[in-house]
């Protein structure tokens, strides 16, 4: 397991009320952690004449992905889909019958630990006529990210809060309110679009990190 580093930026707004013996602080904290799993969502879609033309194939093609799972031992705790959705659409401006299409769509979504395996299932997608799908970094330790960026977050609008409370001769007595969120910013993993690919040239080989952030607001009560 790589091991987990921390990068923190500050981001610091404060304003102070007088008049409601409070001292307000916004600030947020950033933390890095390993990407260790890439969620892989997969756009299943076909498109017919009629109906039955247009589930016959997305029924061809989910064959193909169902084999992919089971070739790739993928777990029941690490795929999720959507039901089958179909639709009727129309080229051109003219809704008739003769520029009537039927569309059909899933979505998959597969949590993968080994990196080679989202390439590996790339490729063959692929080559079988998919066309929409995409990935991004998660982290099994975003959670610890979570509150370590949580923590810091909540040392830094305690530090701005007392150095106004000292610069202006008050002293704080405790918060009023407070509240926090989350946010993170995983990287993409580059898309491979060809079968013919030296072993070395996968960039998924360079360690990528997920930032996760803590913001918080908090409003400090102070006396003169």
């Amino acid at each position: 397991m790589r091991a987990l580093s921390f990068l923190l930026t500050l981001f610091i707004f404060t304003t102070s009320g007088q008049a409601q013996n409070g001292i307000s602080i916004n600030a947020a904290a950033q933390v890095l952690v390993p990407a260790d799993k890439i969620a892989f969502q997969i756009n299943l879609n076909a498109e017919g004449d009629t109906p039955q033309e247009a589930y016959d194939l997305h029924k061809k093609r989910e064959k193909v992905l169902v084999r992919q799972l089971k070739k790739h031992d993928i777990k029941d705790k690490d795929l999720n889909f959507e039901p089958i959705s179909i639709n009727k659409t129309y080229n051109g401006s003219y809704r008739n019958e003769k520029n009537k299409r039927i569309k059909t769509r899933q979505r998959v979504t597969l949590t993968l630990d080994d990196f080679d395996i989202y390439e590996q299932i790339q490729i063959t997608l692929i080559e079988n006529g998919f066309d929409e799908f995409s990935g991004n970094f998660t982290s099994s330790e975003s959670e610890k990210g979570e509150s370590e960026a949580l923590k810091q977050a909540l040392n830094i609008a305690r530090e701005k809060a007392e150095t106004i409370a000292t610069e202006t001769g008050v002293t704080i007595t405790g918060i009023q309110n407070i509240s926090h969120s989350y946010s993170s910013r995983p990287p993409r993993p580059m898309m491979e679009m060809t079968a013919s690919r030296a072993p070395d040239s996968s960039l998924l080989e360079f360690d990528q990190t997920v930032s996760v952030s803590a913001n918080v607001s908090v409003t400090y009560k102070f006396k003169r």
